[in-house]
């Protein structure tokens, strides 16, 4: 017996749920006194910080953006002095990131608030509940690196 899927009550709570985080992450920064950074700013700092050196090629391709956009980026936080850039010393076309200490207040508080956020949302559910949310998220990654979408047939009159 095939179960039934409301689709449309998930993509409403999905779209309600990312918006409602755009908006809590601004707030949250603005809370805590970081009013010169943006979100995806913040995000670019954290994955930095991950290993503490990431190439603008990792970046960008870890965020789904242009390498434009990801320099418009970087310069912006390097001007602000939460990044320095470097040069690869052997292959100088590559460019190494670098956190400055200023930014390690931004990402511990940005770790912490999400890692609370998930310890509120998940602290009532036994661990299979957490393991089929853990596999929908993996679920819902995976499919957007492919291009499940394509034949879906537009409503549009040509």
């Amino acid at each position: 017996m095939k179960k039934q899927i409301d689709v449309n009550t998930l993509s409403d709570l999905f779209f309600e749920f990312e918006s409602k985080l755009q908006f809590f992450e601004r707030k949250f920064l603005k809370e805590y006194g970081i009013d010169d950074v943006t979100p995806n700013e913040v995000k670019v700092l954290y994955i930095i910080g991950m290993t503490n050196s990431k190439s603008m090629s990792e970046i960008a391709d870890k965020l789904k953006v242009t390498h434009g956009t990801l320099s418009i980026t970087v310069n912006s936080l390097v001007k602000k002095g939460y990044v320095i850039r470097n040069r690869h010393k052997q292959d100088r076309r590559i460019i190494i990131l670098y956190l400055t200490k200023k930014s390690l207040r931004v990402i511990k508080l940005y770790a912490s608030i999400y890692e609370e956020l998930f310890m509120q949302a998940l602290k009532n559910m036994d661990q299979t509940e957490v393991d089929v949310i853990i596999n929908t998220i993996t679920n819902i990654n995976q499919l957007l690196d492919t291009n499940f979408y394509e034949g879906i047939e537009s409503d549009e009159e040509d």
